[in-house]
């Protein structure tokens, strides 16, 4: 089943001299278990968007439907991890689970596992103030996959570590998608991060928001960093910088 996006516009300050454009008429369908990443010139939309796939704010116009339900089960992994410092690291991230009803025993011999996945395990009983940056991520998304929501949000859930530390997670994060397959929509800033992770990849305009191209990553499964020697990686970089560059270049001629 497909998550289709139908027409989603949205304005802030509406009515007034501040009035902003975020995102203007964007339509597109995410197949189910597909990985989609958007990427666009900063300030464009990309955010907002997630927002409203979340259910946090409200679009101006048009729906999202998933198998006949607006607005479906989404869960939003950010920058920040949102982890909660007083539960300790298992707690964390069985705190999904533990929402939805699911048993201790259960939920905890699940969460154990994914740990193990990650290379988390061990540090069951530590707390996030104790772990590193990449490590308390690890446990973000560890959180959010064990949910099994009909779309994982991810909102640029490696922007803010080192680049060792990201290309370390972005594989963890391949191998719990190809394990899981949940259906992900990613937010990135990163073209080489959106080509490696994704299988297609949607790319917005300069505000407001629109759909300028969507590209479709043609290298086989399962992934890896060596995908990035790949001819066909170079030459998708570069059609989506040509798109980018144009769109920052106006942005720039307006400041």
């Amino acid at each position: 089943m497909t998550i289709i996006f139908n027409n989603i516009s949205k304005k802030f300050a509406k009515n007034t001299e501040h009035e902003v454009e975020a995102l203007d008429r964007i339509d597109f369908t995410i197949e189910e278990n597909e990985f989609v990443a958007i990427v666009g010139p900063s300030g464009c939309g990309k955010t907002t968007l997630l927002r409203i796939a979340a259910g946090s704010i409200k679009q101006d116009t048009g729906q999202i439907i998933y198998r006949g339900i607006k607005n479906p089960k989404a869960v939003m992994v950010f920058q920040d991890k949102g982890l909660l410092p007083w539960l300790t690291v298992l707690d964390n991230i069985c705190l999904g689970l533990e929402l939805q009803g699911i048993p201790k025993n259960a939920r905890e011999k699940r969460a154990l596992d994914f740990m193990n996945l990650v290379k988390l395990s061990g540090f069951e009983k530590n707390y996030p103030h104790e772990l590193s940056g990449g490590m308390q991520q690890r446990v973000a998304l560890v959180r959010a996959f064990l949910t099994n929501p009909d779309v994982l949000l991810m909102d640029e859930p490696f922007g803010a570590l080192d680049a060792q530390t990201r290309t370390i997670l972005q594989e963890e994060l391949l191998n719990l998608w190809s394990r899981e397959r949940n259906t992900v929509l990613f937010v990135t800033h990163d073209i080489d991060e959106a080509i490696l992770l994704s299988d297609r990849i949607i790319v917005l305009s300069d505000r407001p928001g629109k759909i300028q191209q969507v590209i479709t990553v043609p290298m086989s499964r399962p992934r890896d960093l060596k995908a990035k020697d790949d001819p066909r990686f170079l030459e998708i970089r570069s059609q989506i910088w040509n798109l980018l560059e144009q769109e920052i270049r106006k942005e720039l001629d307006l400041m």
